[in-house]
């Protein structure tokens, strides 16, 4: 049988088959690797029917010549590097000869120990280092009391040759022990510390400061790739980068635009996490957003505001209108972008997808809307404080406020609303145009309902039980769009299959001829 031989930073273990030896960061491996980017329980090496079998355990990862390894046959001697190619190096070589199992060869202090017992998590026979020497009467000075000789070290008064150690002033040769303060050899005894063997302060500072600050194993971390920390960082960073390159712009929507962009991605994850669309988001889902988006900008800037313009909000019949002119331009790239999917590669989406495609499209109308808002509020916010108003100045922050972090949820859930009976009516397309009108009625109608308190009345308290019954709305659609569609799928009255044939199909049996 062949013994294994681990070699690390000049230490030399020796196991023999039967052995599982175990490798990392944790002082409780049998070849412990004190490099901070080493995982705590690395790996191990155990044997097989084939001889001795590598196998990676911990996160960090193991490379041979380059090249990540998981799993190993060692026939021969290797040298694998741990945490990363340029990490410390392990050398693995099967032996012929057996030696002694579970040894370092550290110094001639390794000596073979007797039996073991299995309490002890060392195999009986095992060597193991050999304990510090404990003094016996035979290993005593020449000199001690209990010595059959003189009573006094030679150097003492009255022995016969010098009068002090070699290290004492009056002694010739050096004055001071080889590794006192005044020793060419350093400041610290040949062994280091005490409790801390060959290491000298600066190195213990130095070990400590990697395994408590490990910066090298950070860098090195697969865990840099997940999505969660990706997104921690531009958004701590953003607020930052905003007031460097835009301290010196005079356009009032700068801000509206920088904050609102900053505050819809994460209104859009907390979307998709309501809805929990089936599936993935892939390319064709990426490639549906993207066109949703240059819709909603471009019809905005050419249609809505044009007609926005001519309607006063303070009658309601302006304020429906208003309501109508907004959410259509909303639900419109839905309509077409399902229509098309359907016409042209006979593709229908679950509803839960469209519904989340329509409340990026209300994002994208709020962030573009809130980029003009935003002016208003910071002319007021500048109007207070020429006149020292606190209060004013407070109303229009807060309304800054709300124009950034709400105006985009407000009409992505409005949108995302119509945009579920958009996806029921291009799925199930009896009731087509009933659905249709009624998904952006409700939508139109709220939104009207909205404008029209706000410009007609100043109590909050009524405009925030309008936005709760909204919100109350796309919550229940979020949790219940599934059996909805279900329940359509399974009715005559959108299919325009009799209940008898629904019936017949779901038992598998058909009415004979």
């Amino acid at each position: 049988m062949n013994e294994l031989q681990v070699s690390y930073e000049g230490r030399r273990y020796n196991f023999q088959p039967g052995h599982t030896v175990r490798i990392g960061r944790s002082f409780d491996n049998d070849v412990v690797v004190s490099d901070p980017t080493v995982s705590r329980q690395h790996a191990q090496v155990g044997w097989g029917p084939d001889g001795w079998v590598f196998e990676g355990q911990g996160r960090a990862g193991t490379f041979l010549g380059g090249s990540t390894v998981t799993r190993l046959l060692v026939r021969e001697a290797v040298e694998l590097s741990l945490a990363s190619p340029q990490g410390p190096v392990l050398r693995l070589e099967p032996v012929a000869e057996p030696t002694r199992a579970a040894t370092a060869v550290l110094d001639p202090g390794l000596a073979p120990a007797g039996p073991v017992t299995p309490a002890q998590g060392i195999p009986a026979g095992a060597p193991k280092r050999a304990p510090p020497p404990v003094q016996s009467p035979a290993a005593a000075p020449p000199w001690g009391p209990e010595a059959q000789g003189g009573a006094a070290p030679p150097w003492s008064p009255g022995a016969q040759g010098p009068a002090a150690p070699p290290w004492r002033p009056e002694a010739p040769g050096p004055a001071a022990p080889p590794w006192g303060p005044g020793a060419r050899g350093g400041a610290v005894p040949p062994g280091g510390l005490p409790g801390v063997p060959g290491a000298a302060p600066r190195d213990e500072l130095a070990s400590a400061f990697q395994i408590l600050v490990p910066i090298k194993s950070w860098l090195k971390d697969p865990s840099w790739r997940q999505g969660l920390r990706l997104l921690v960082i531009p958004y701590a960073l953003l607020p930052l980068v905003f007031i460097a390159v835009f301290a010196s712009s005079g356009n009032l929507t700068t801000p509206g635009w920088a904050y609102s962009l900053y505050v819809a991605p994460l209104w859009a994850i907390v979307f998709w996490l309501l809805i929990r669309p089936p599936g993935s988001f892939g390319k064709q889902e990426a490639l549906l957003t993207l066109g949703i988006i240059i819709w909603v900008m471009i019809w905005m800037s050419l249609v809505t505001i044009n007609i926005n313009r001519h309607l006063n909000p303070k009658s309601f019949g302006a304020a429906l209108a208003v309501g109508f002119n907004e959410e259509i331009t909303k639900a419109l790239p839905i309509l077409v972008a399902a229509l098309l999917l359907l016409k042209l590669r006979s593709v229908k989406l679950d509803v839960r997808m469209w519904m989340f495609l329509g409340t990026i499209a209300g994002l994208t109308f709020g962030v573009r809307e809130a980029s003009e808002y935003t002016t208003v509020s910071i002319e007021r916010i500048a109007a207070a404080a020429l006149s020292h108003s606190a209060n004013e100045a407070v109303v229009g922050a807060l309304s800054f406020a709300y124009r950034v972090f709400v105006d985009g949820f407000q009409h992505a859930i409005w949108a995302g609303v119509a945009a579920f009976f958009i996806g029921i009516a291009v799925n199930y397309p009896r009731r087509r145009v009933p659905l249709i009108i009624f998904g952006i009625s409700i939508a139109a109608v709220l939104h009207a309902v909205n404008d029209w308190y706000l410009s007609n009345f100043t109590s909050p308290w009524p405009w925030i039980l309008l936005q709760a019954f909204s919100l109350f709305l796309f919550l229940g659609y979020t949790m219940s769009a599934s059996s909805i569609e279900r329940n359509v799928r399974r009715t005559p009255l959108f299919r325009g299959e009799s209940m008898i044939m629904d019936k017949f199909t779901e038992t598998g049996d058909m009415p004979k001829a």
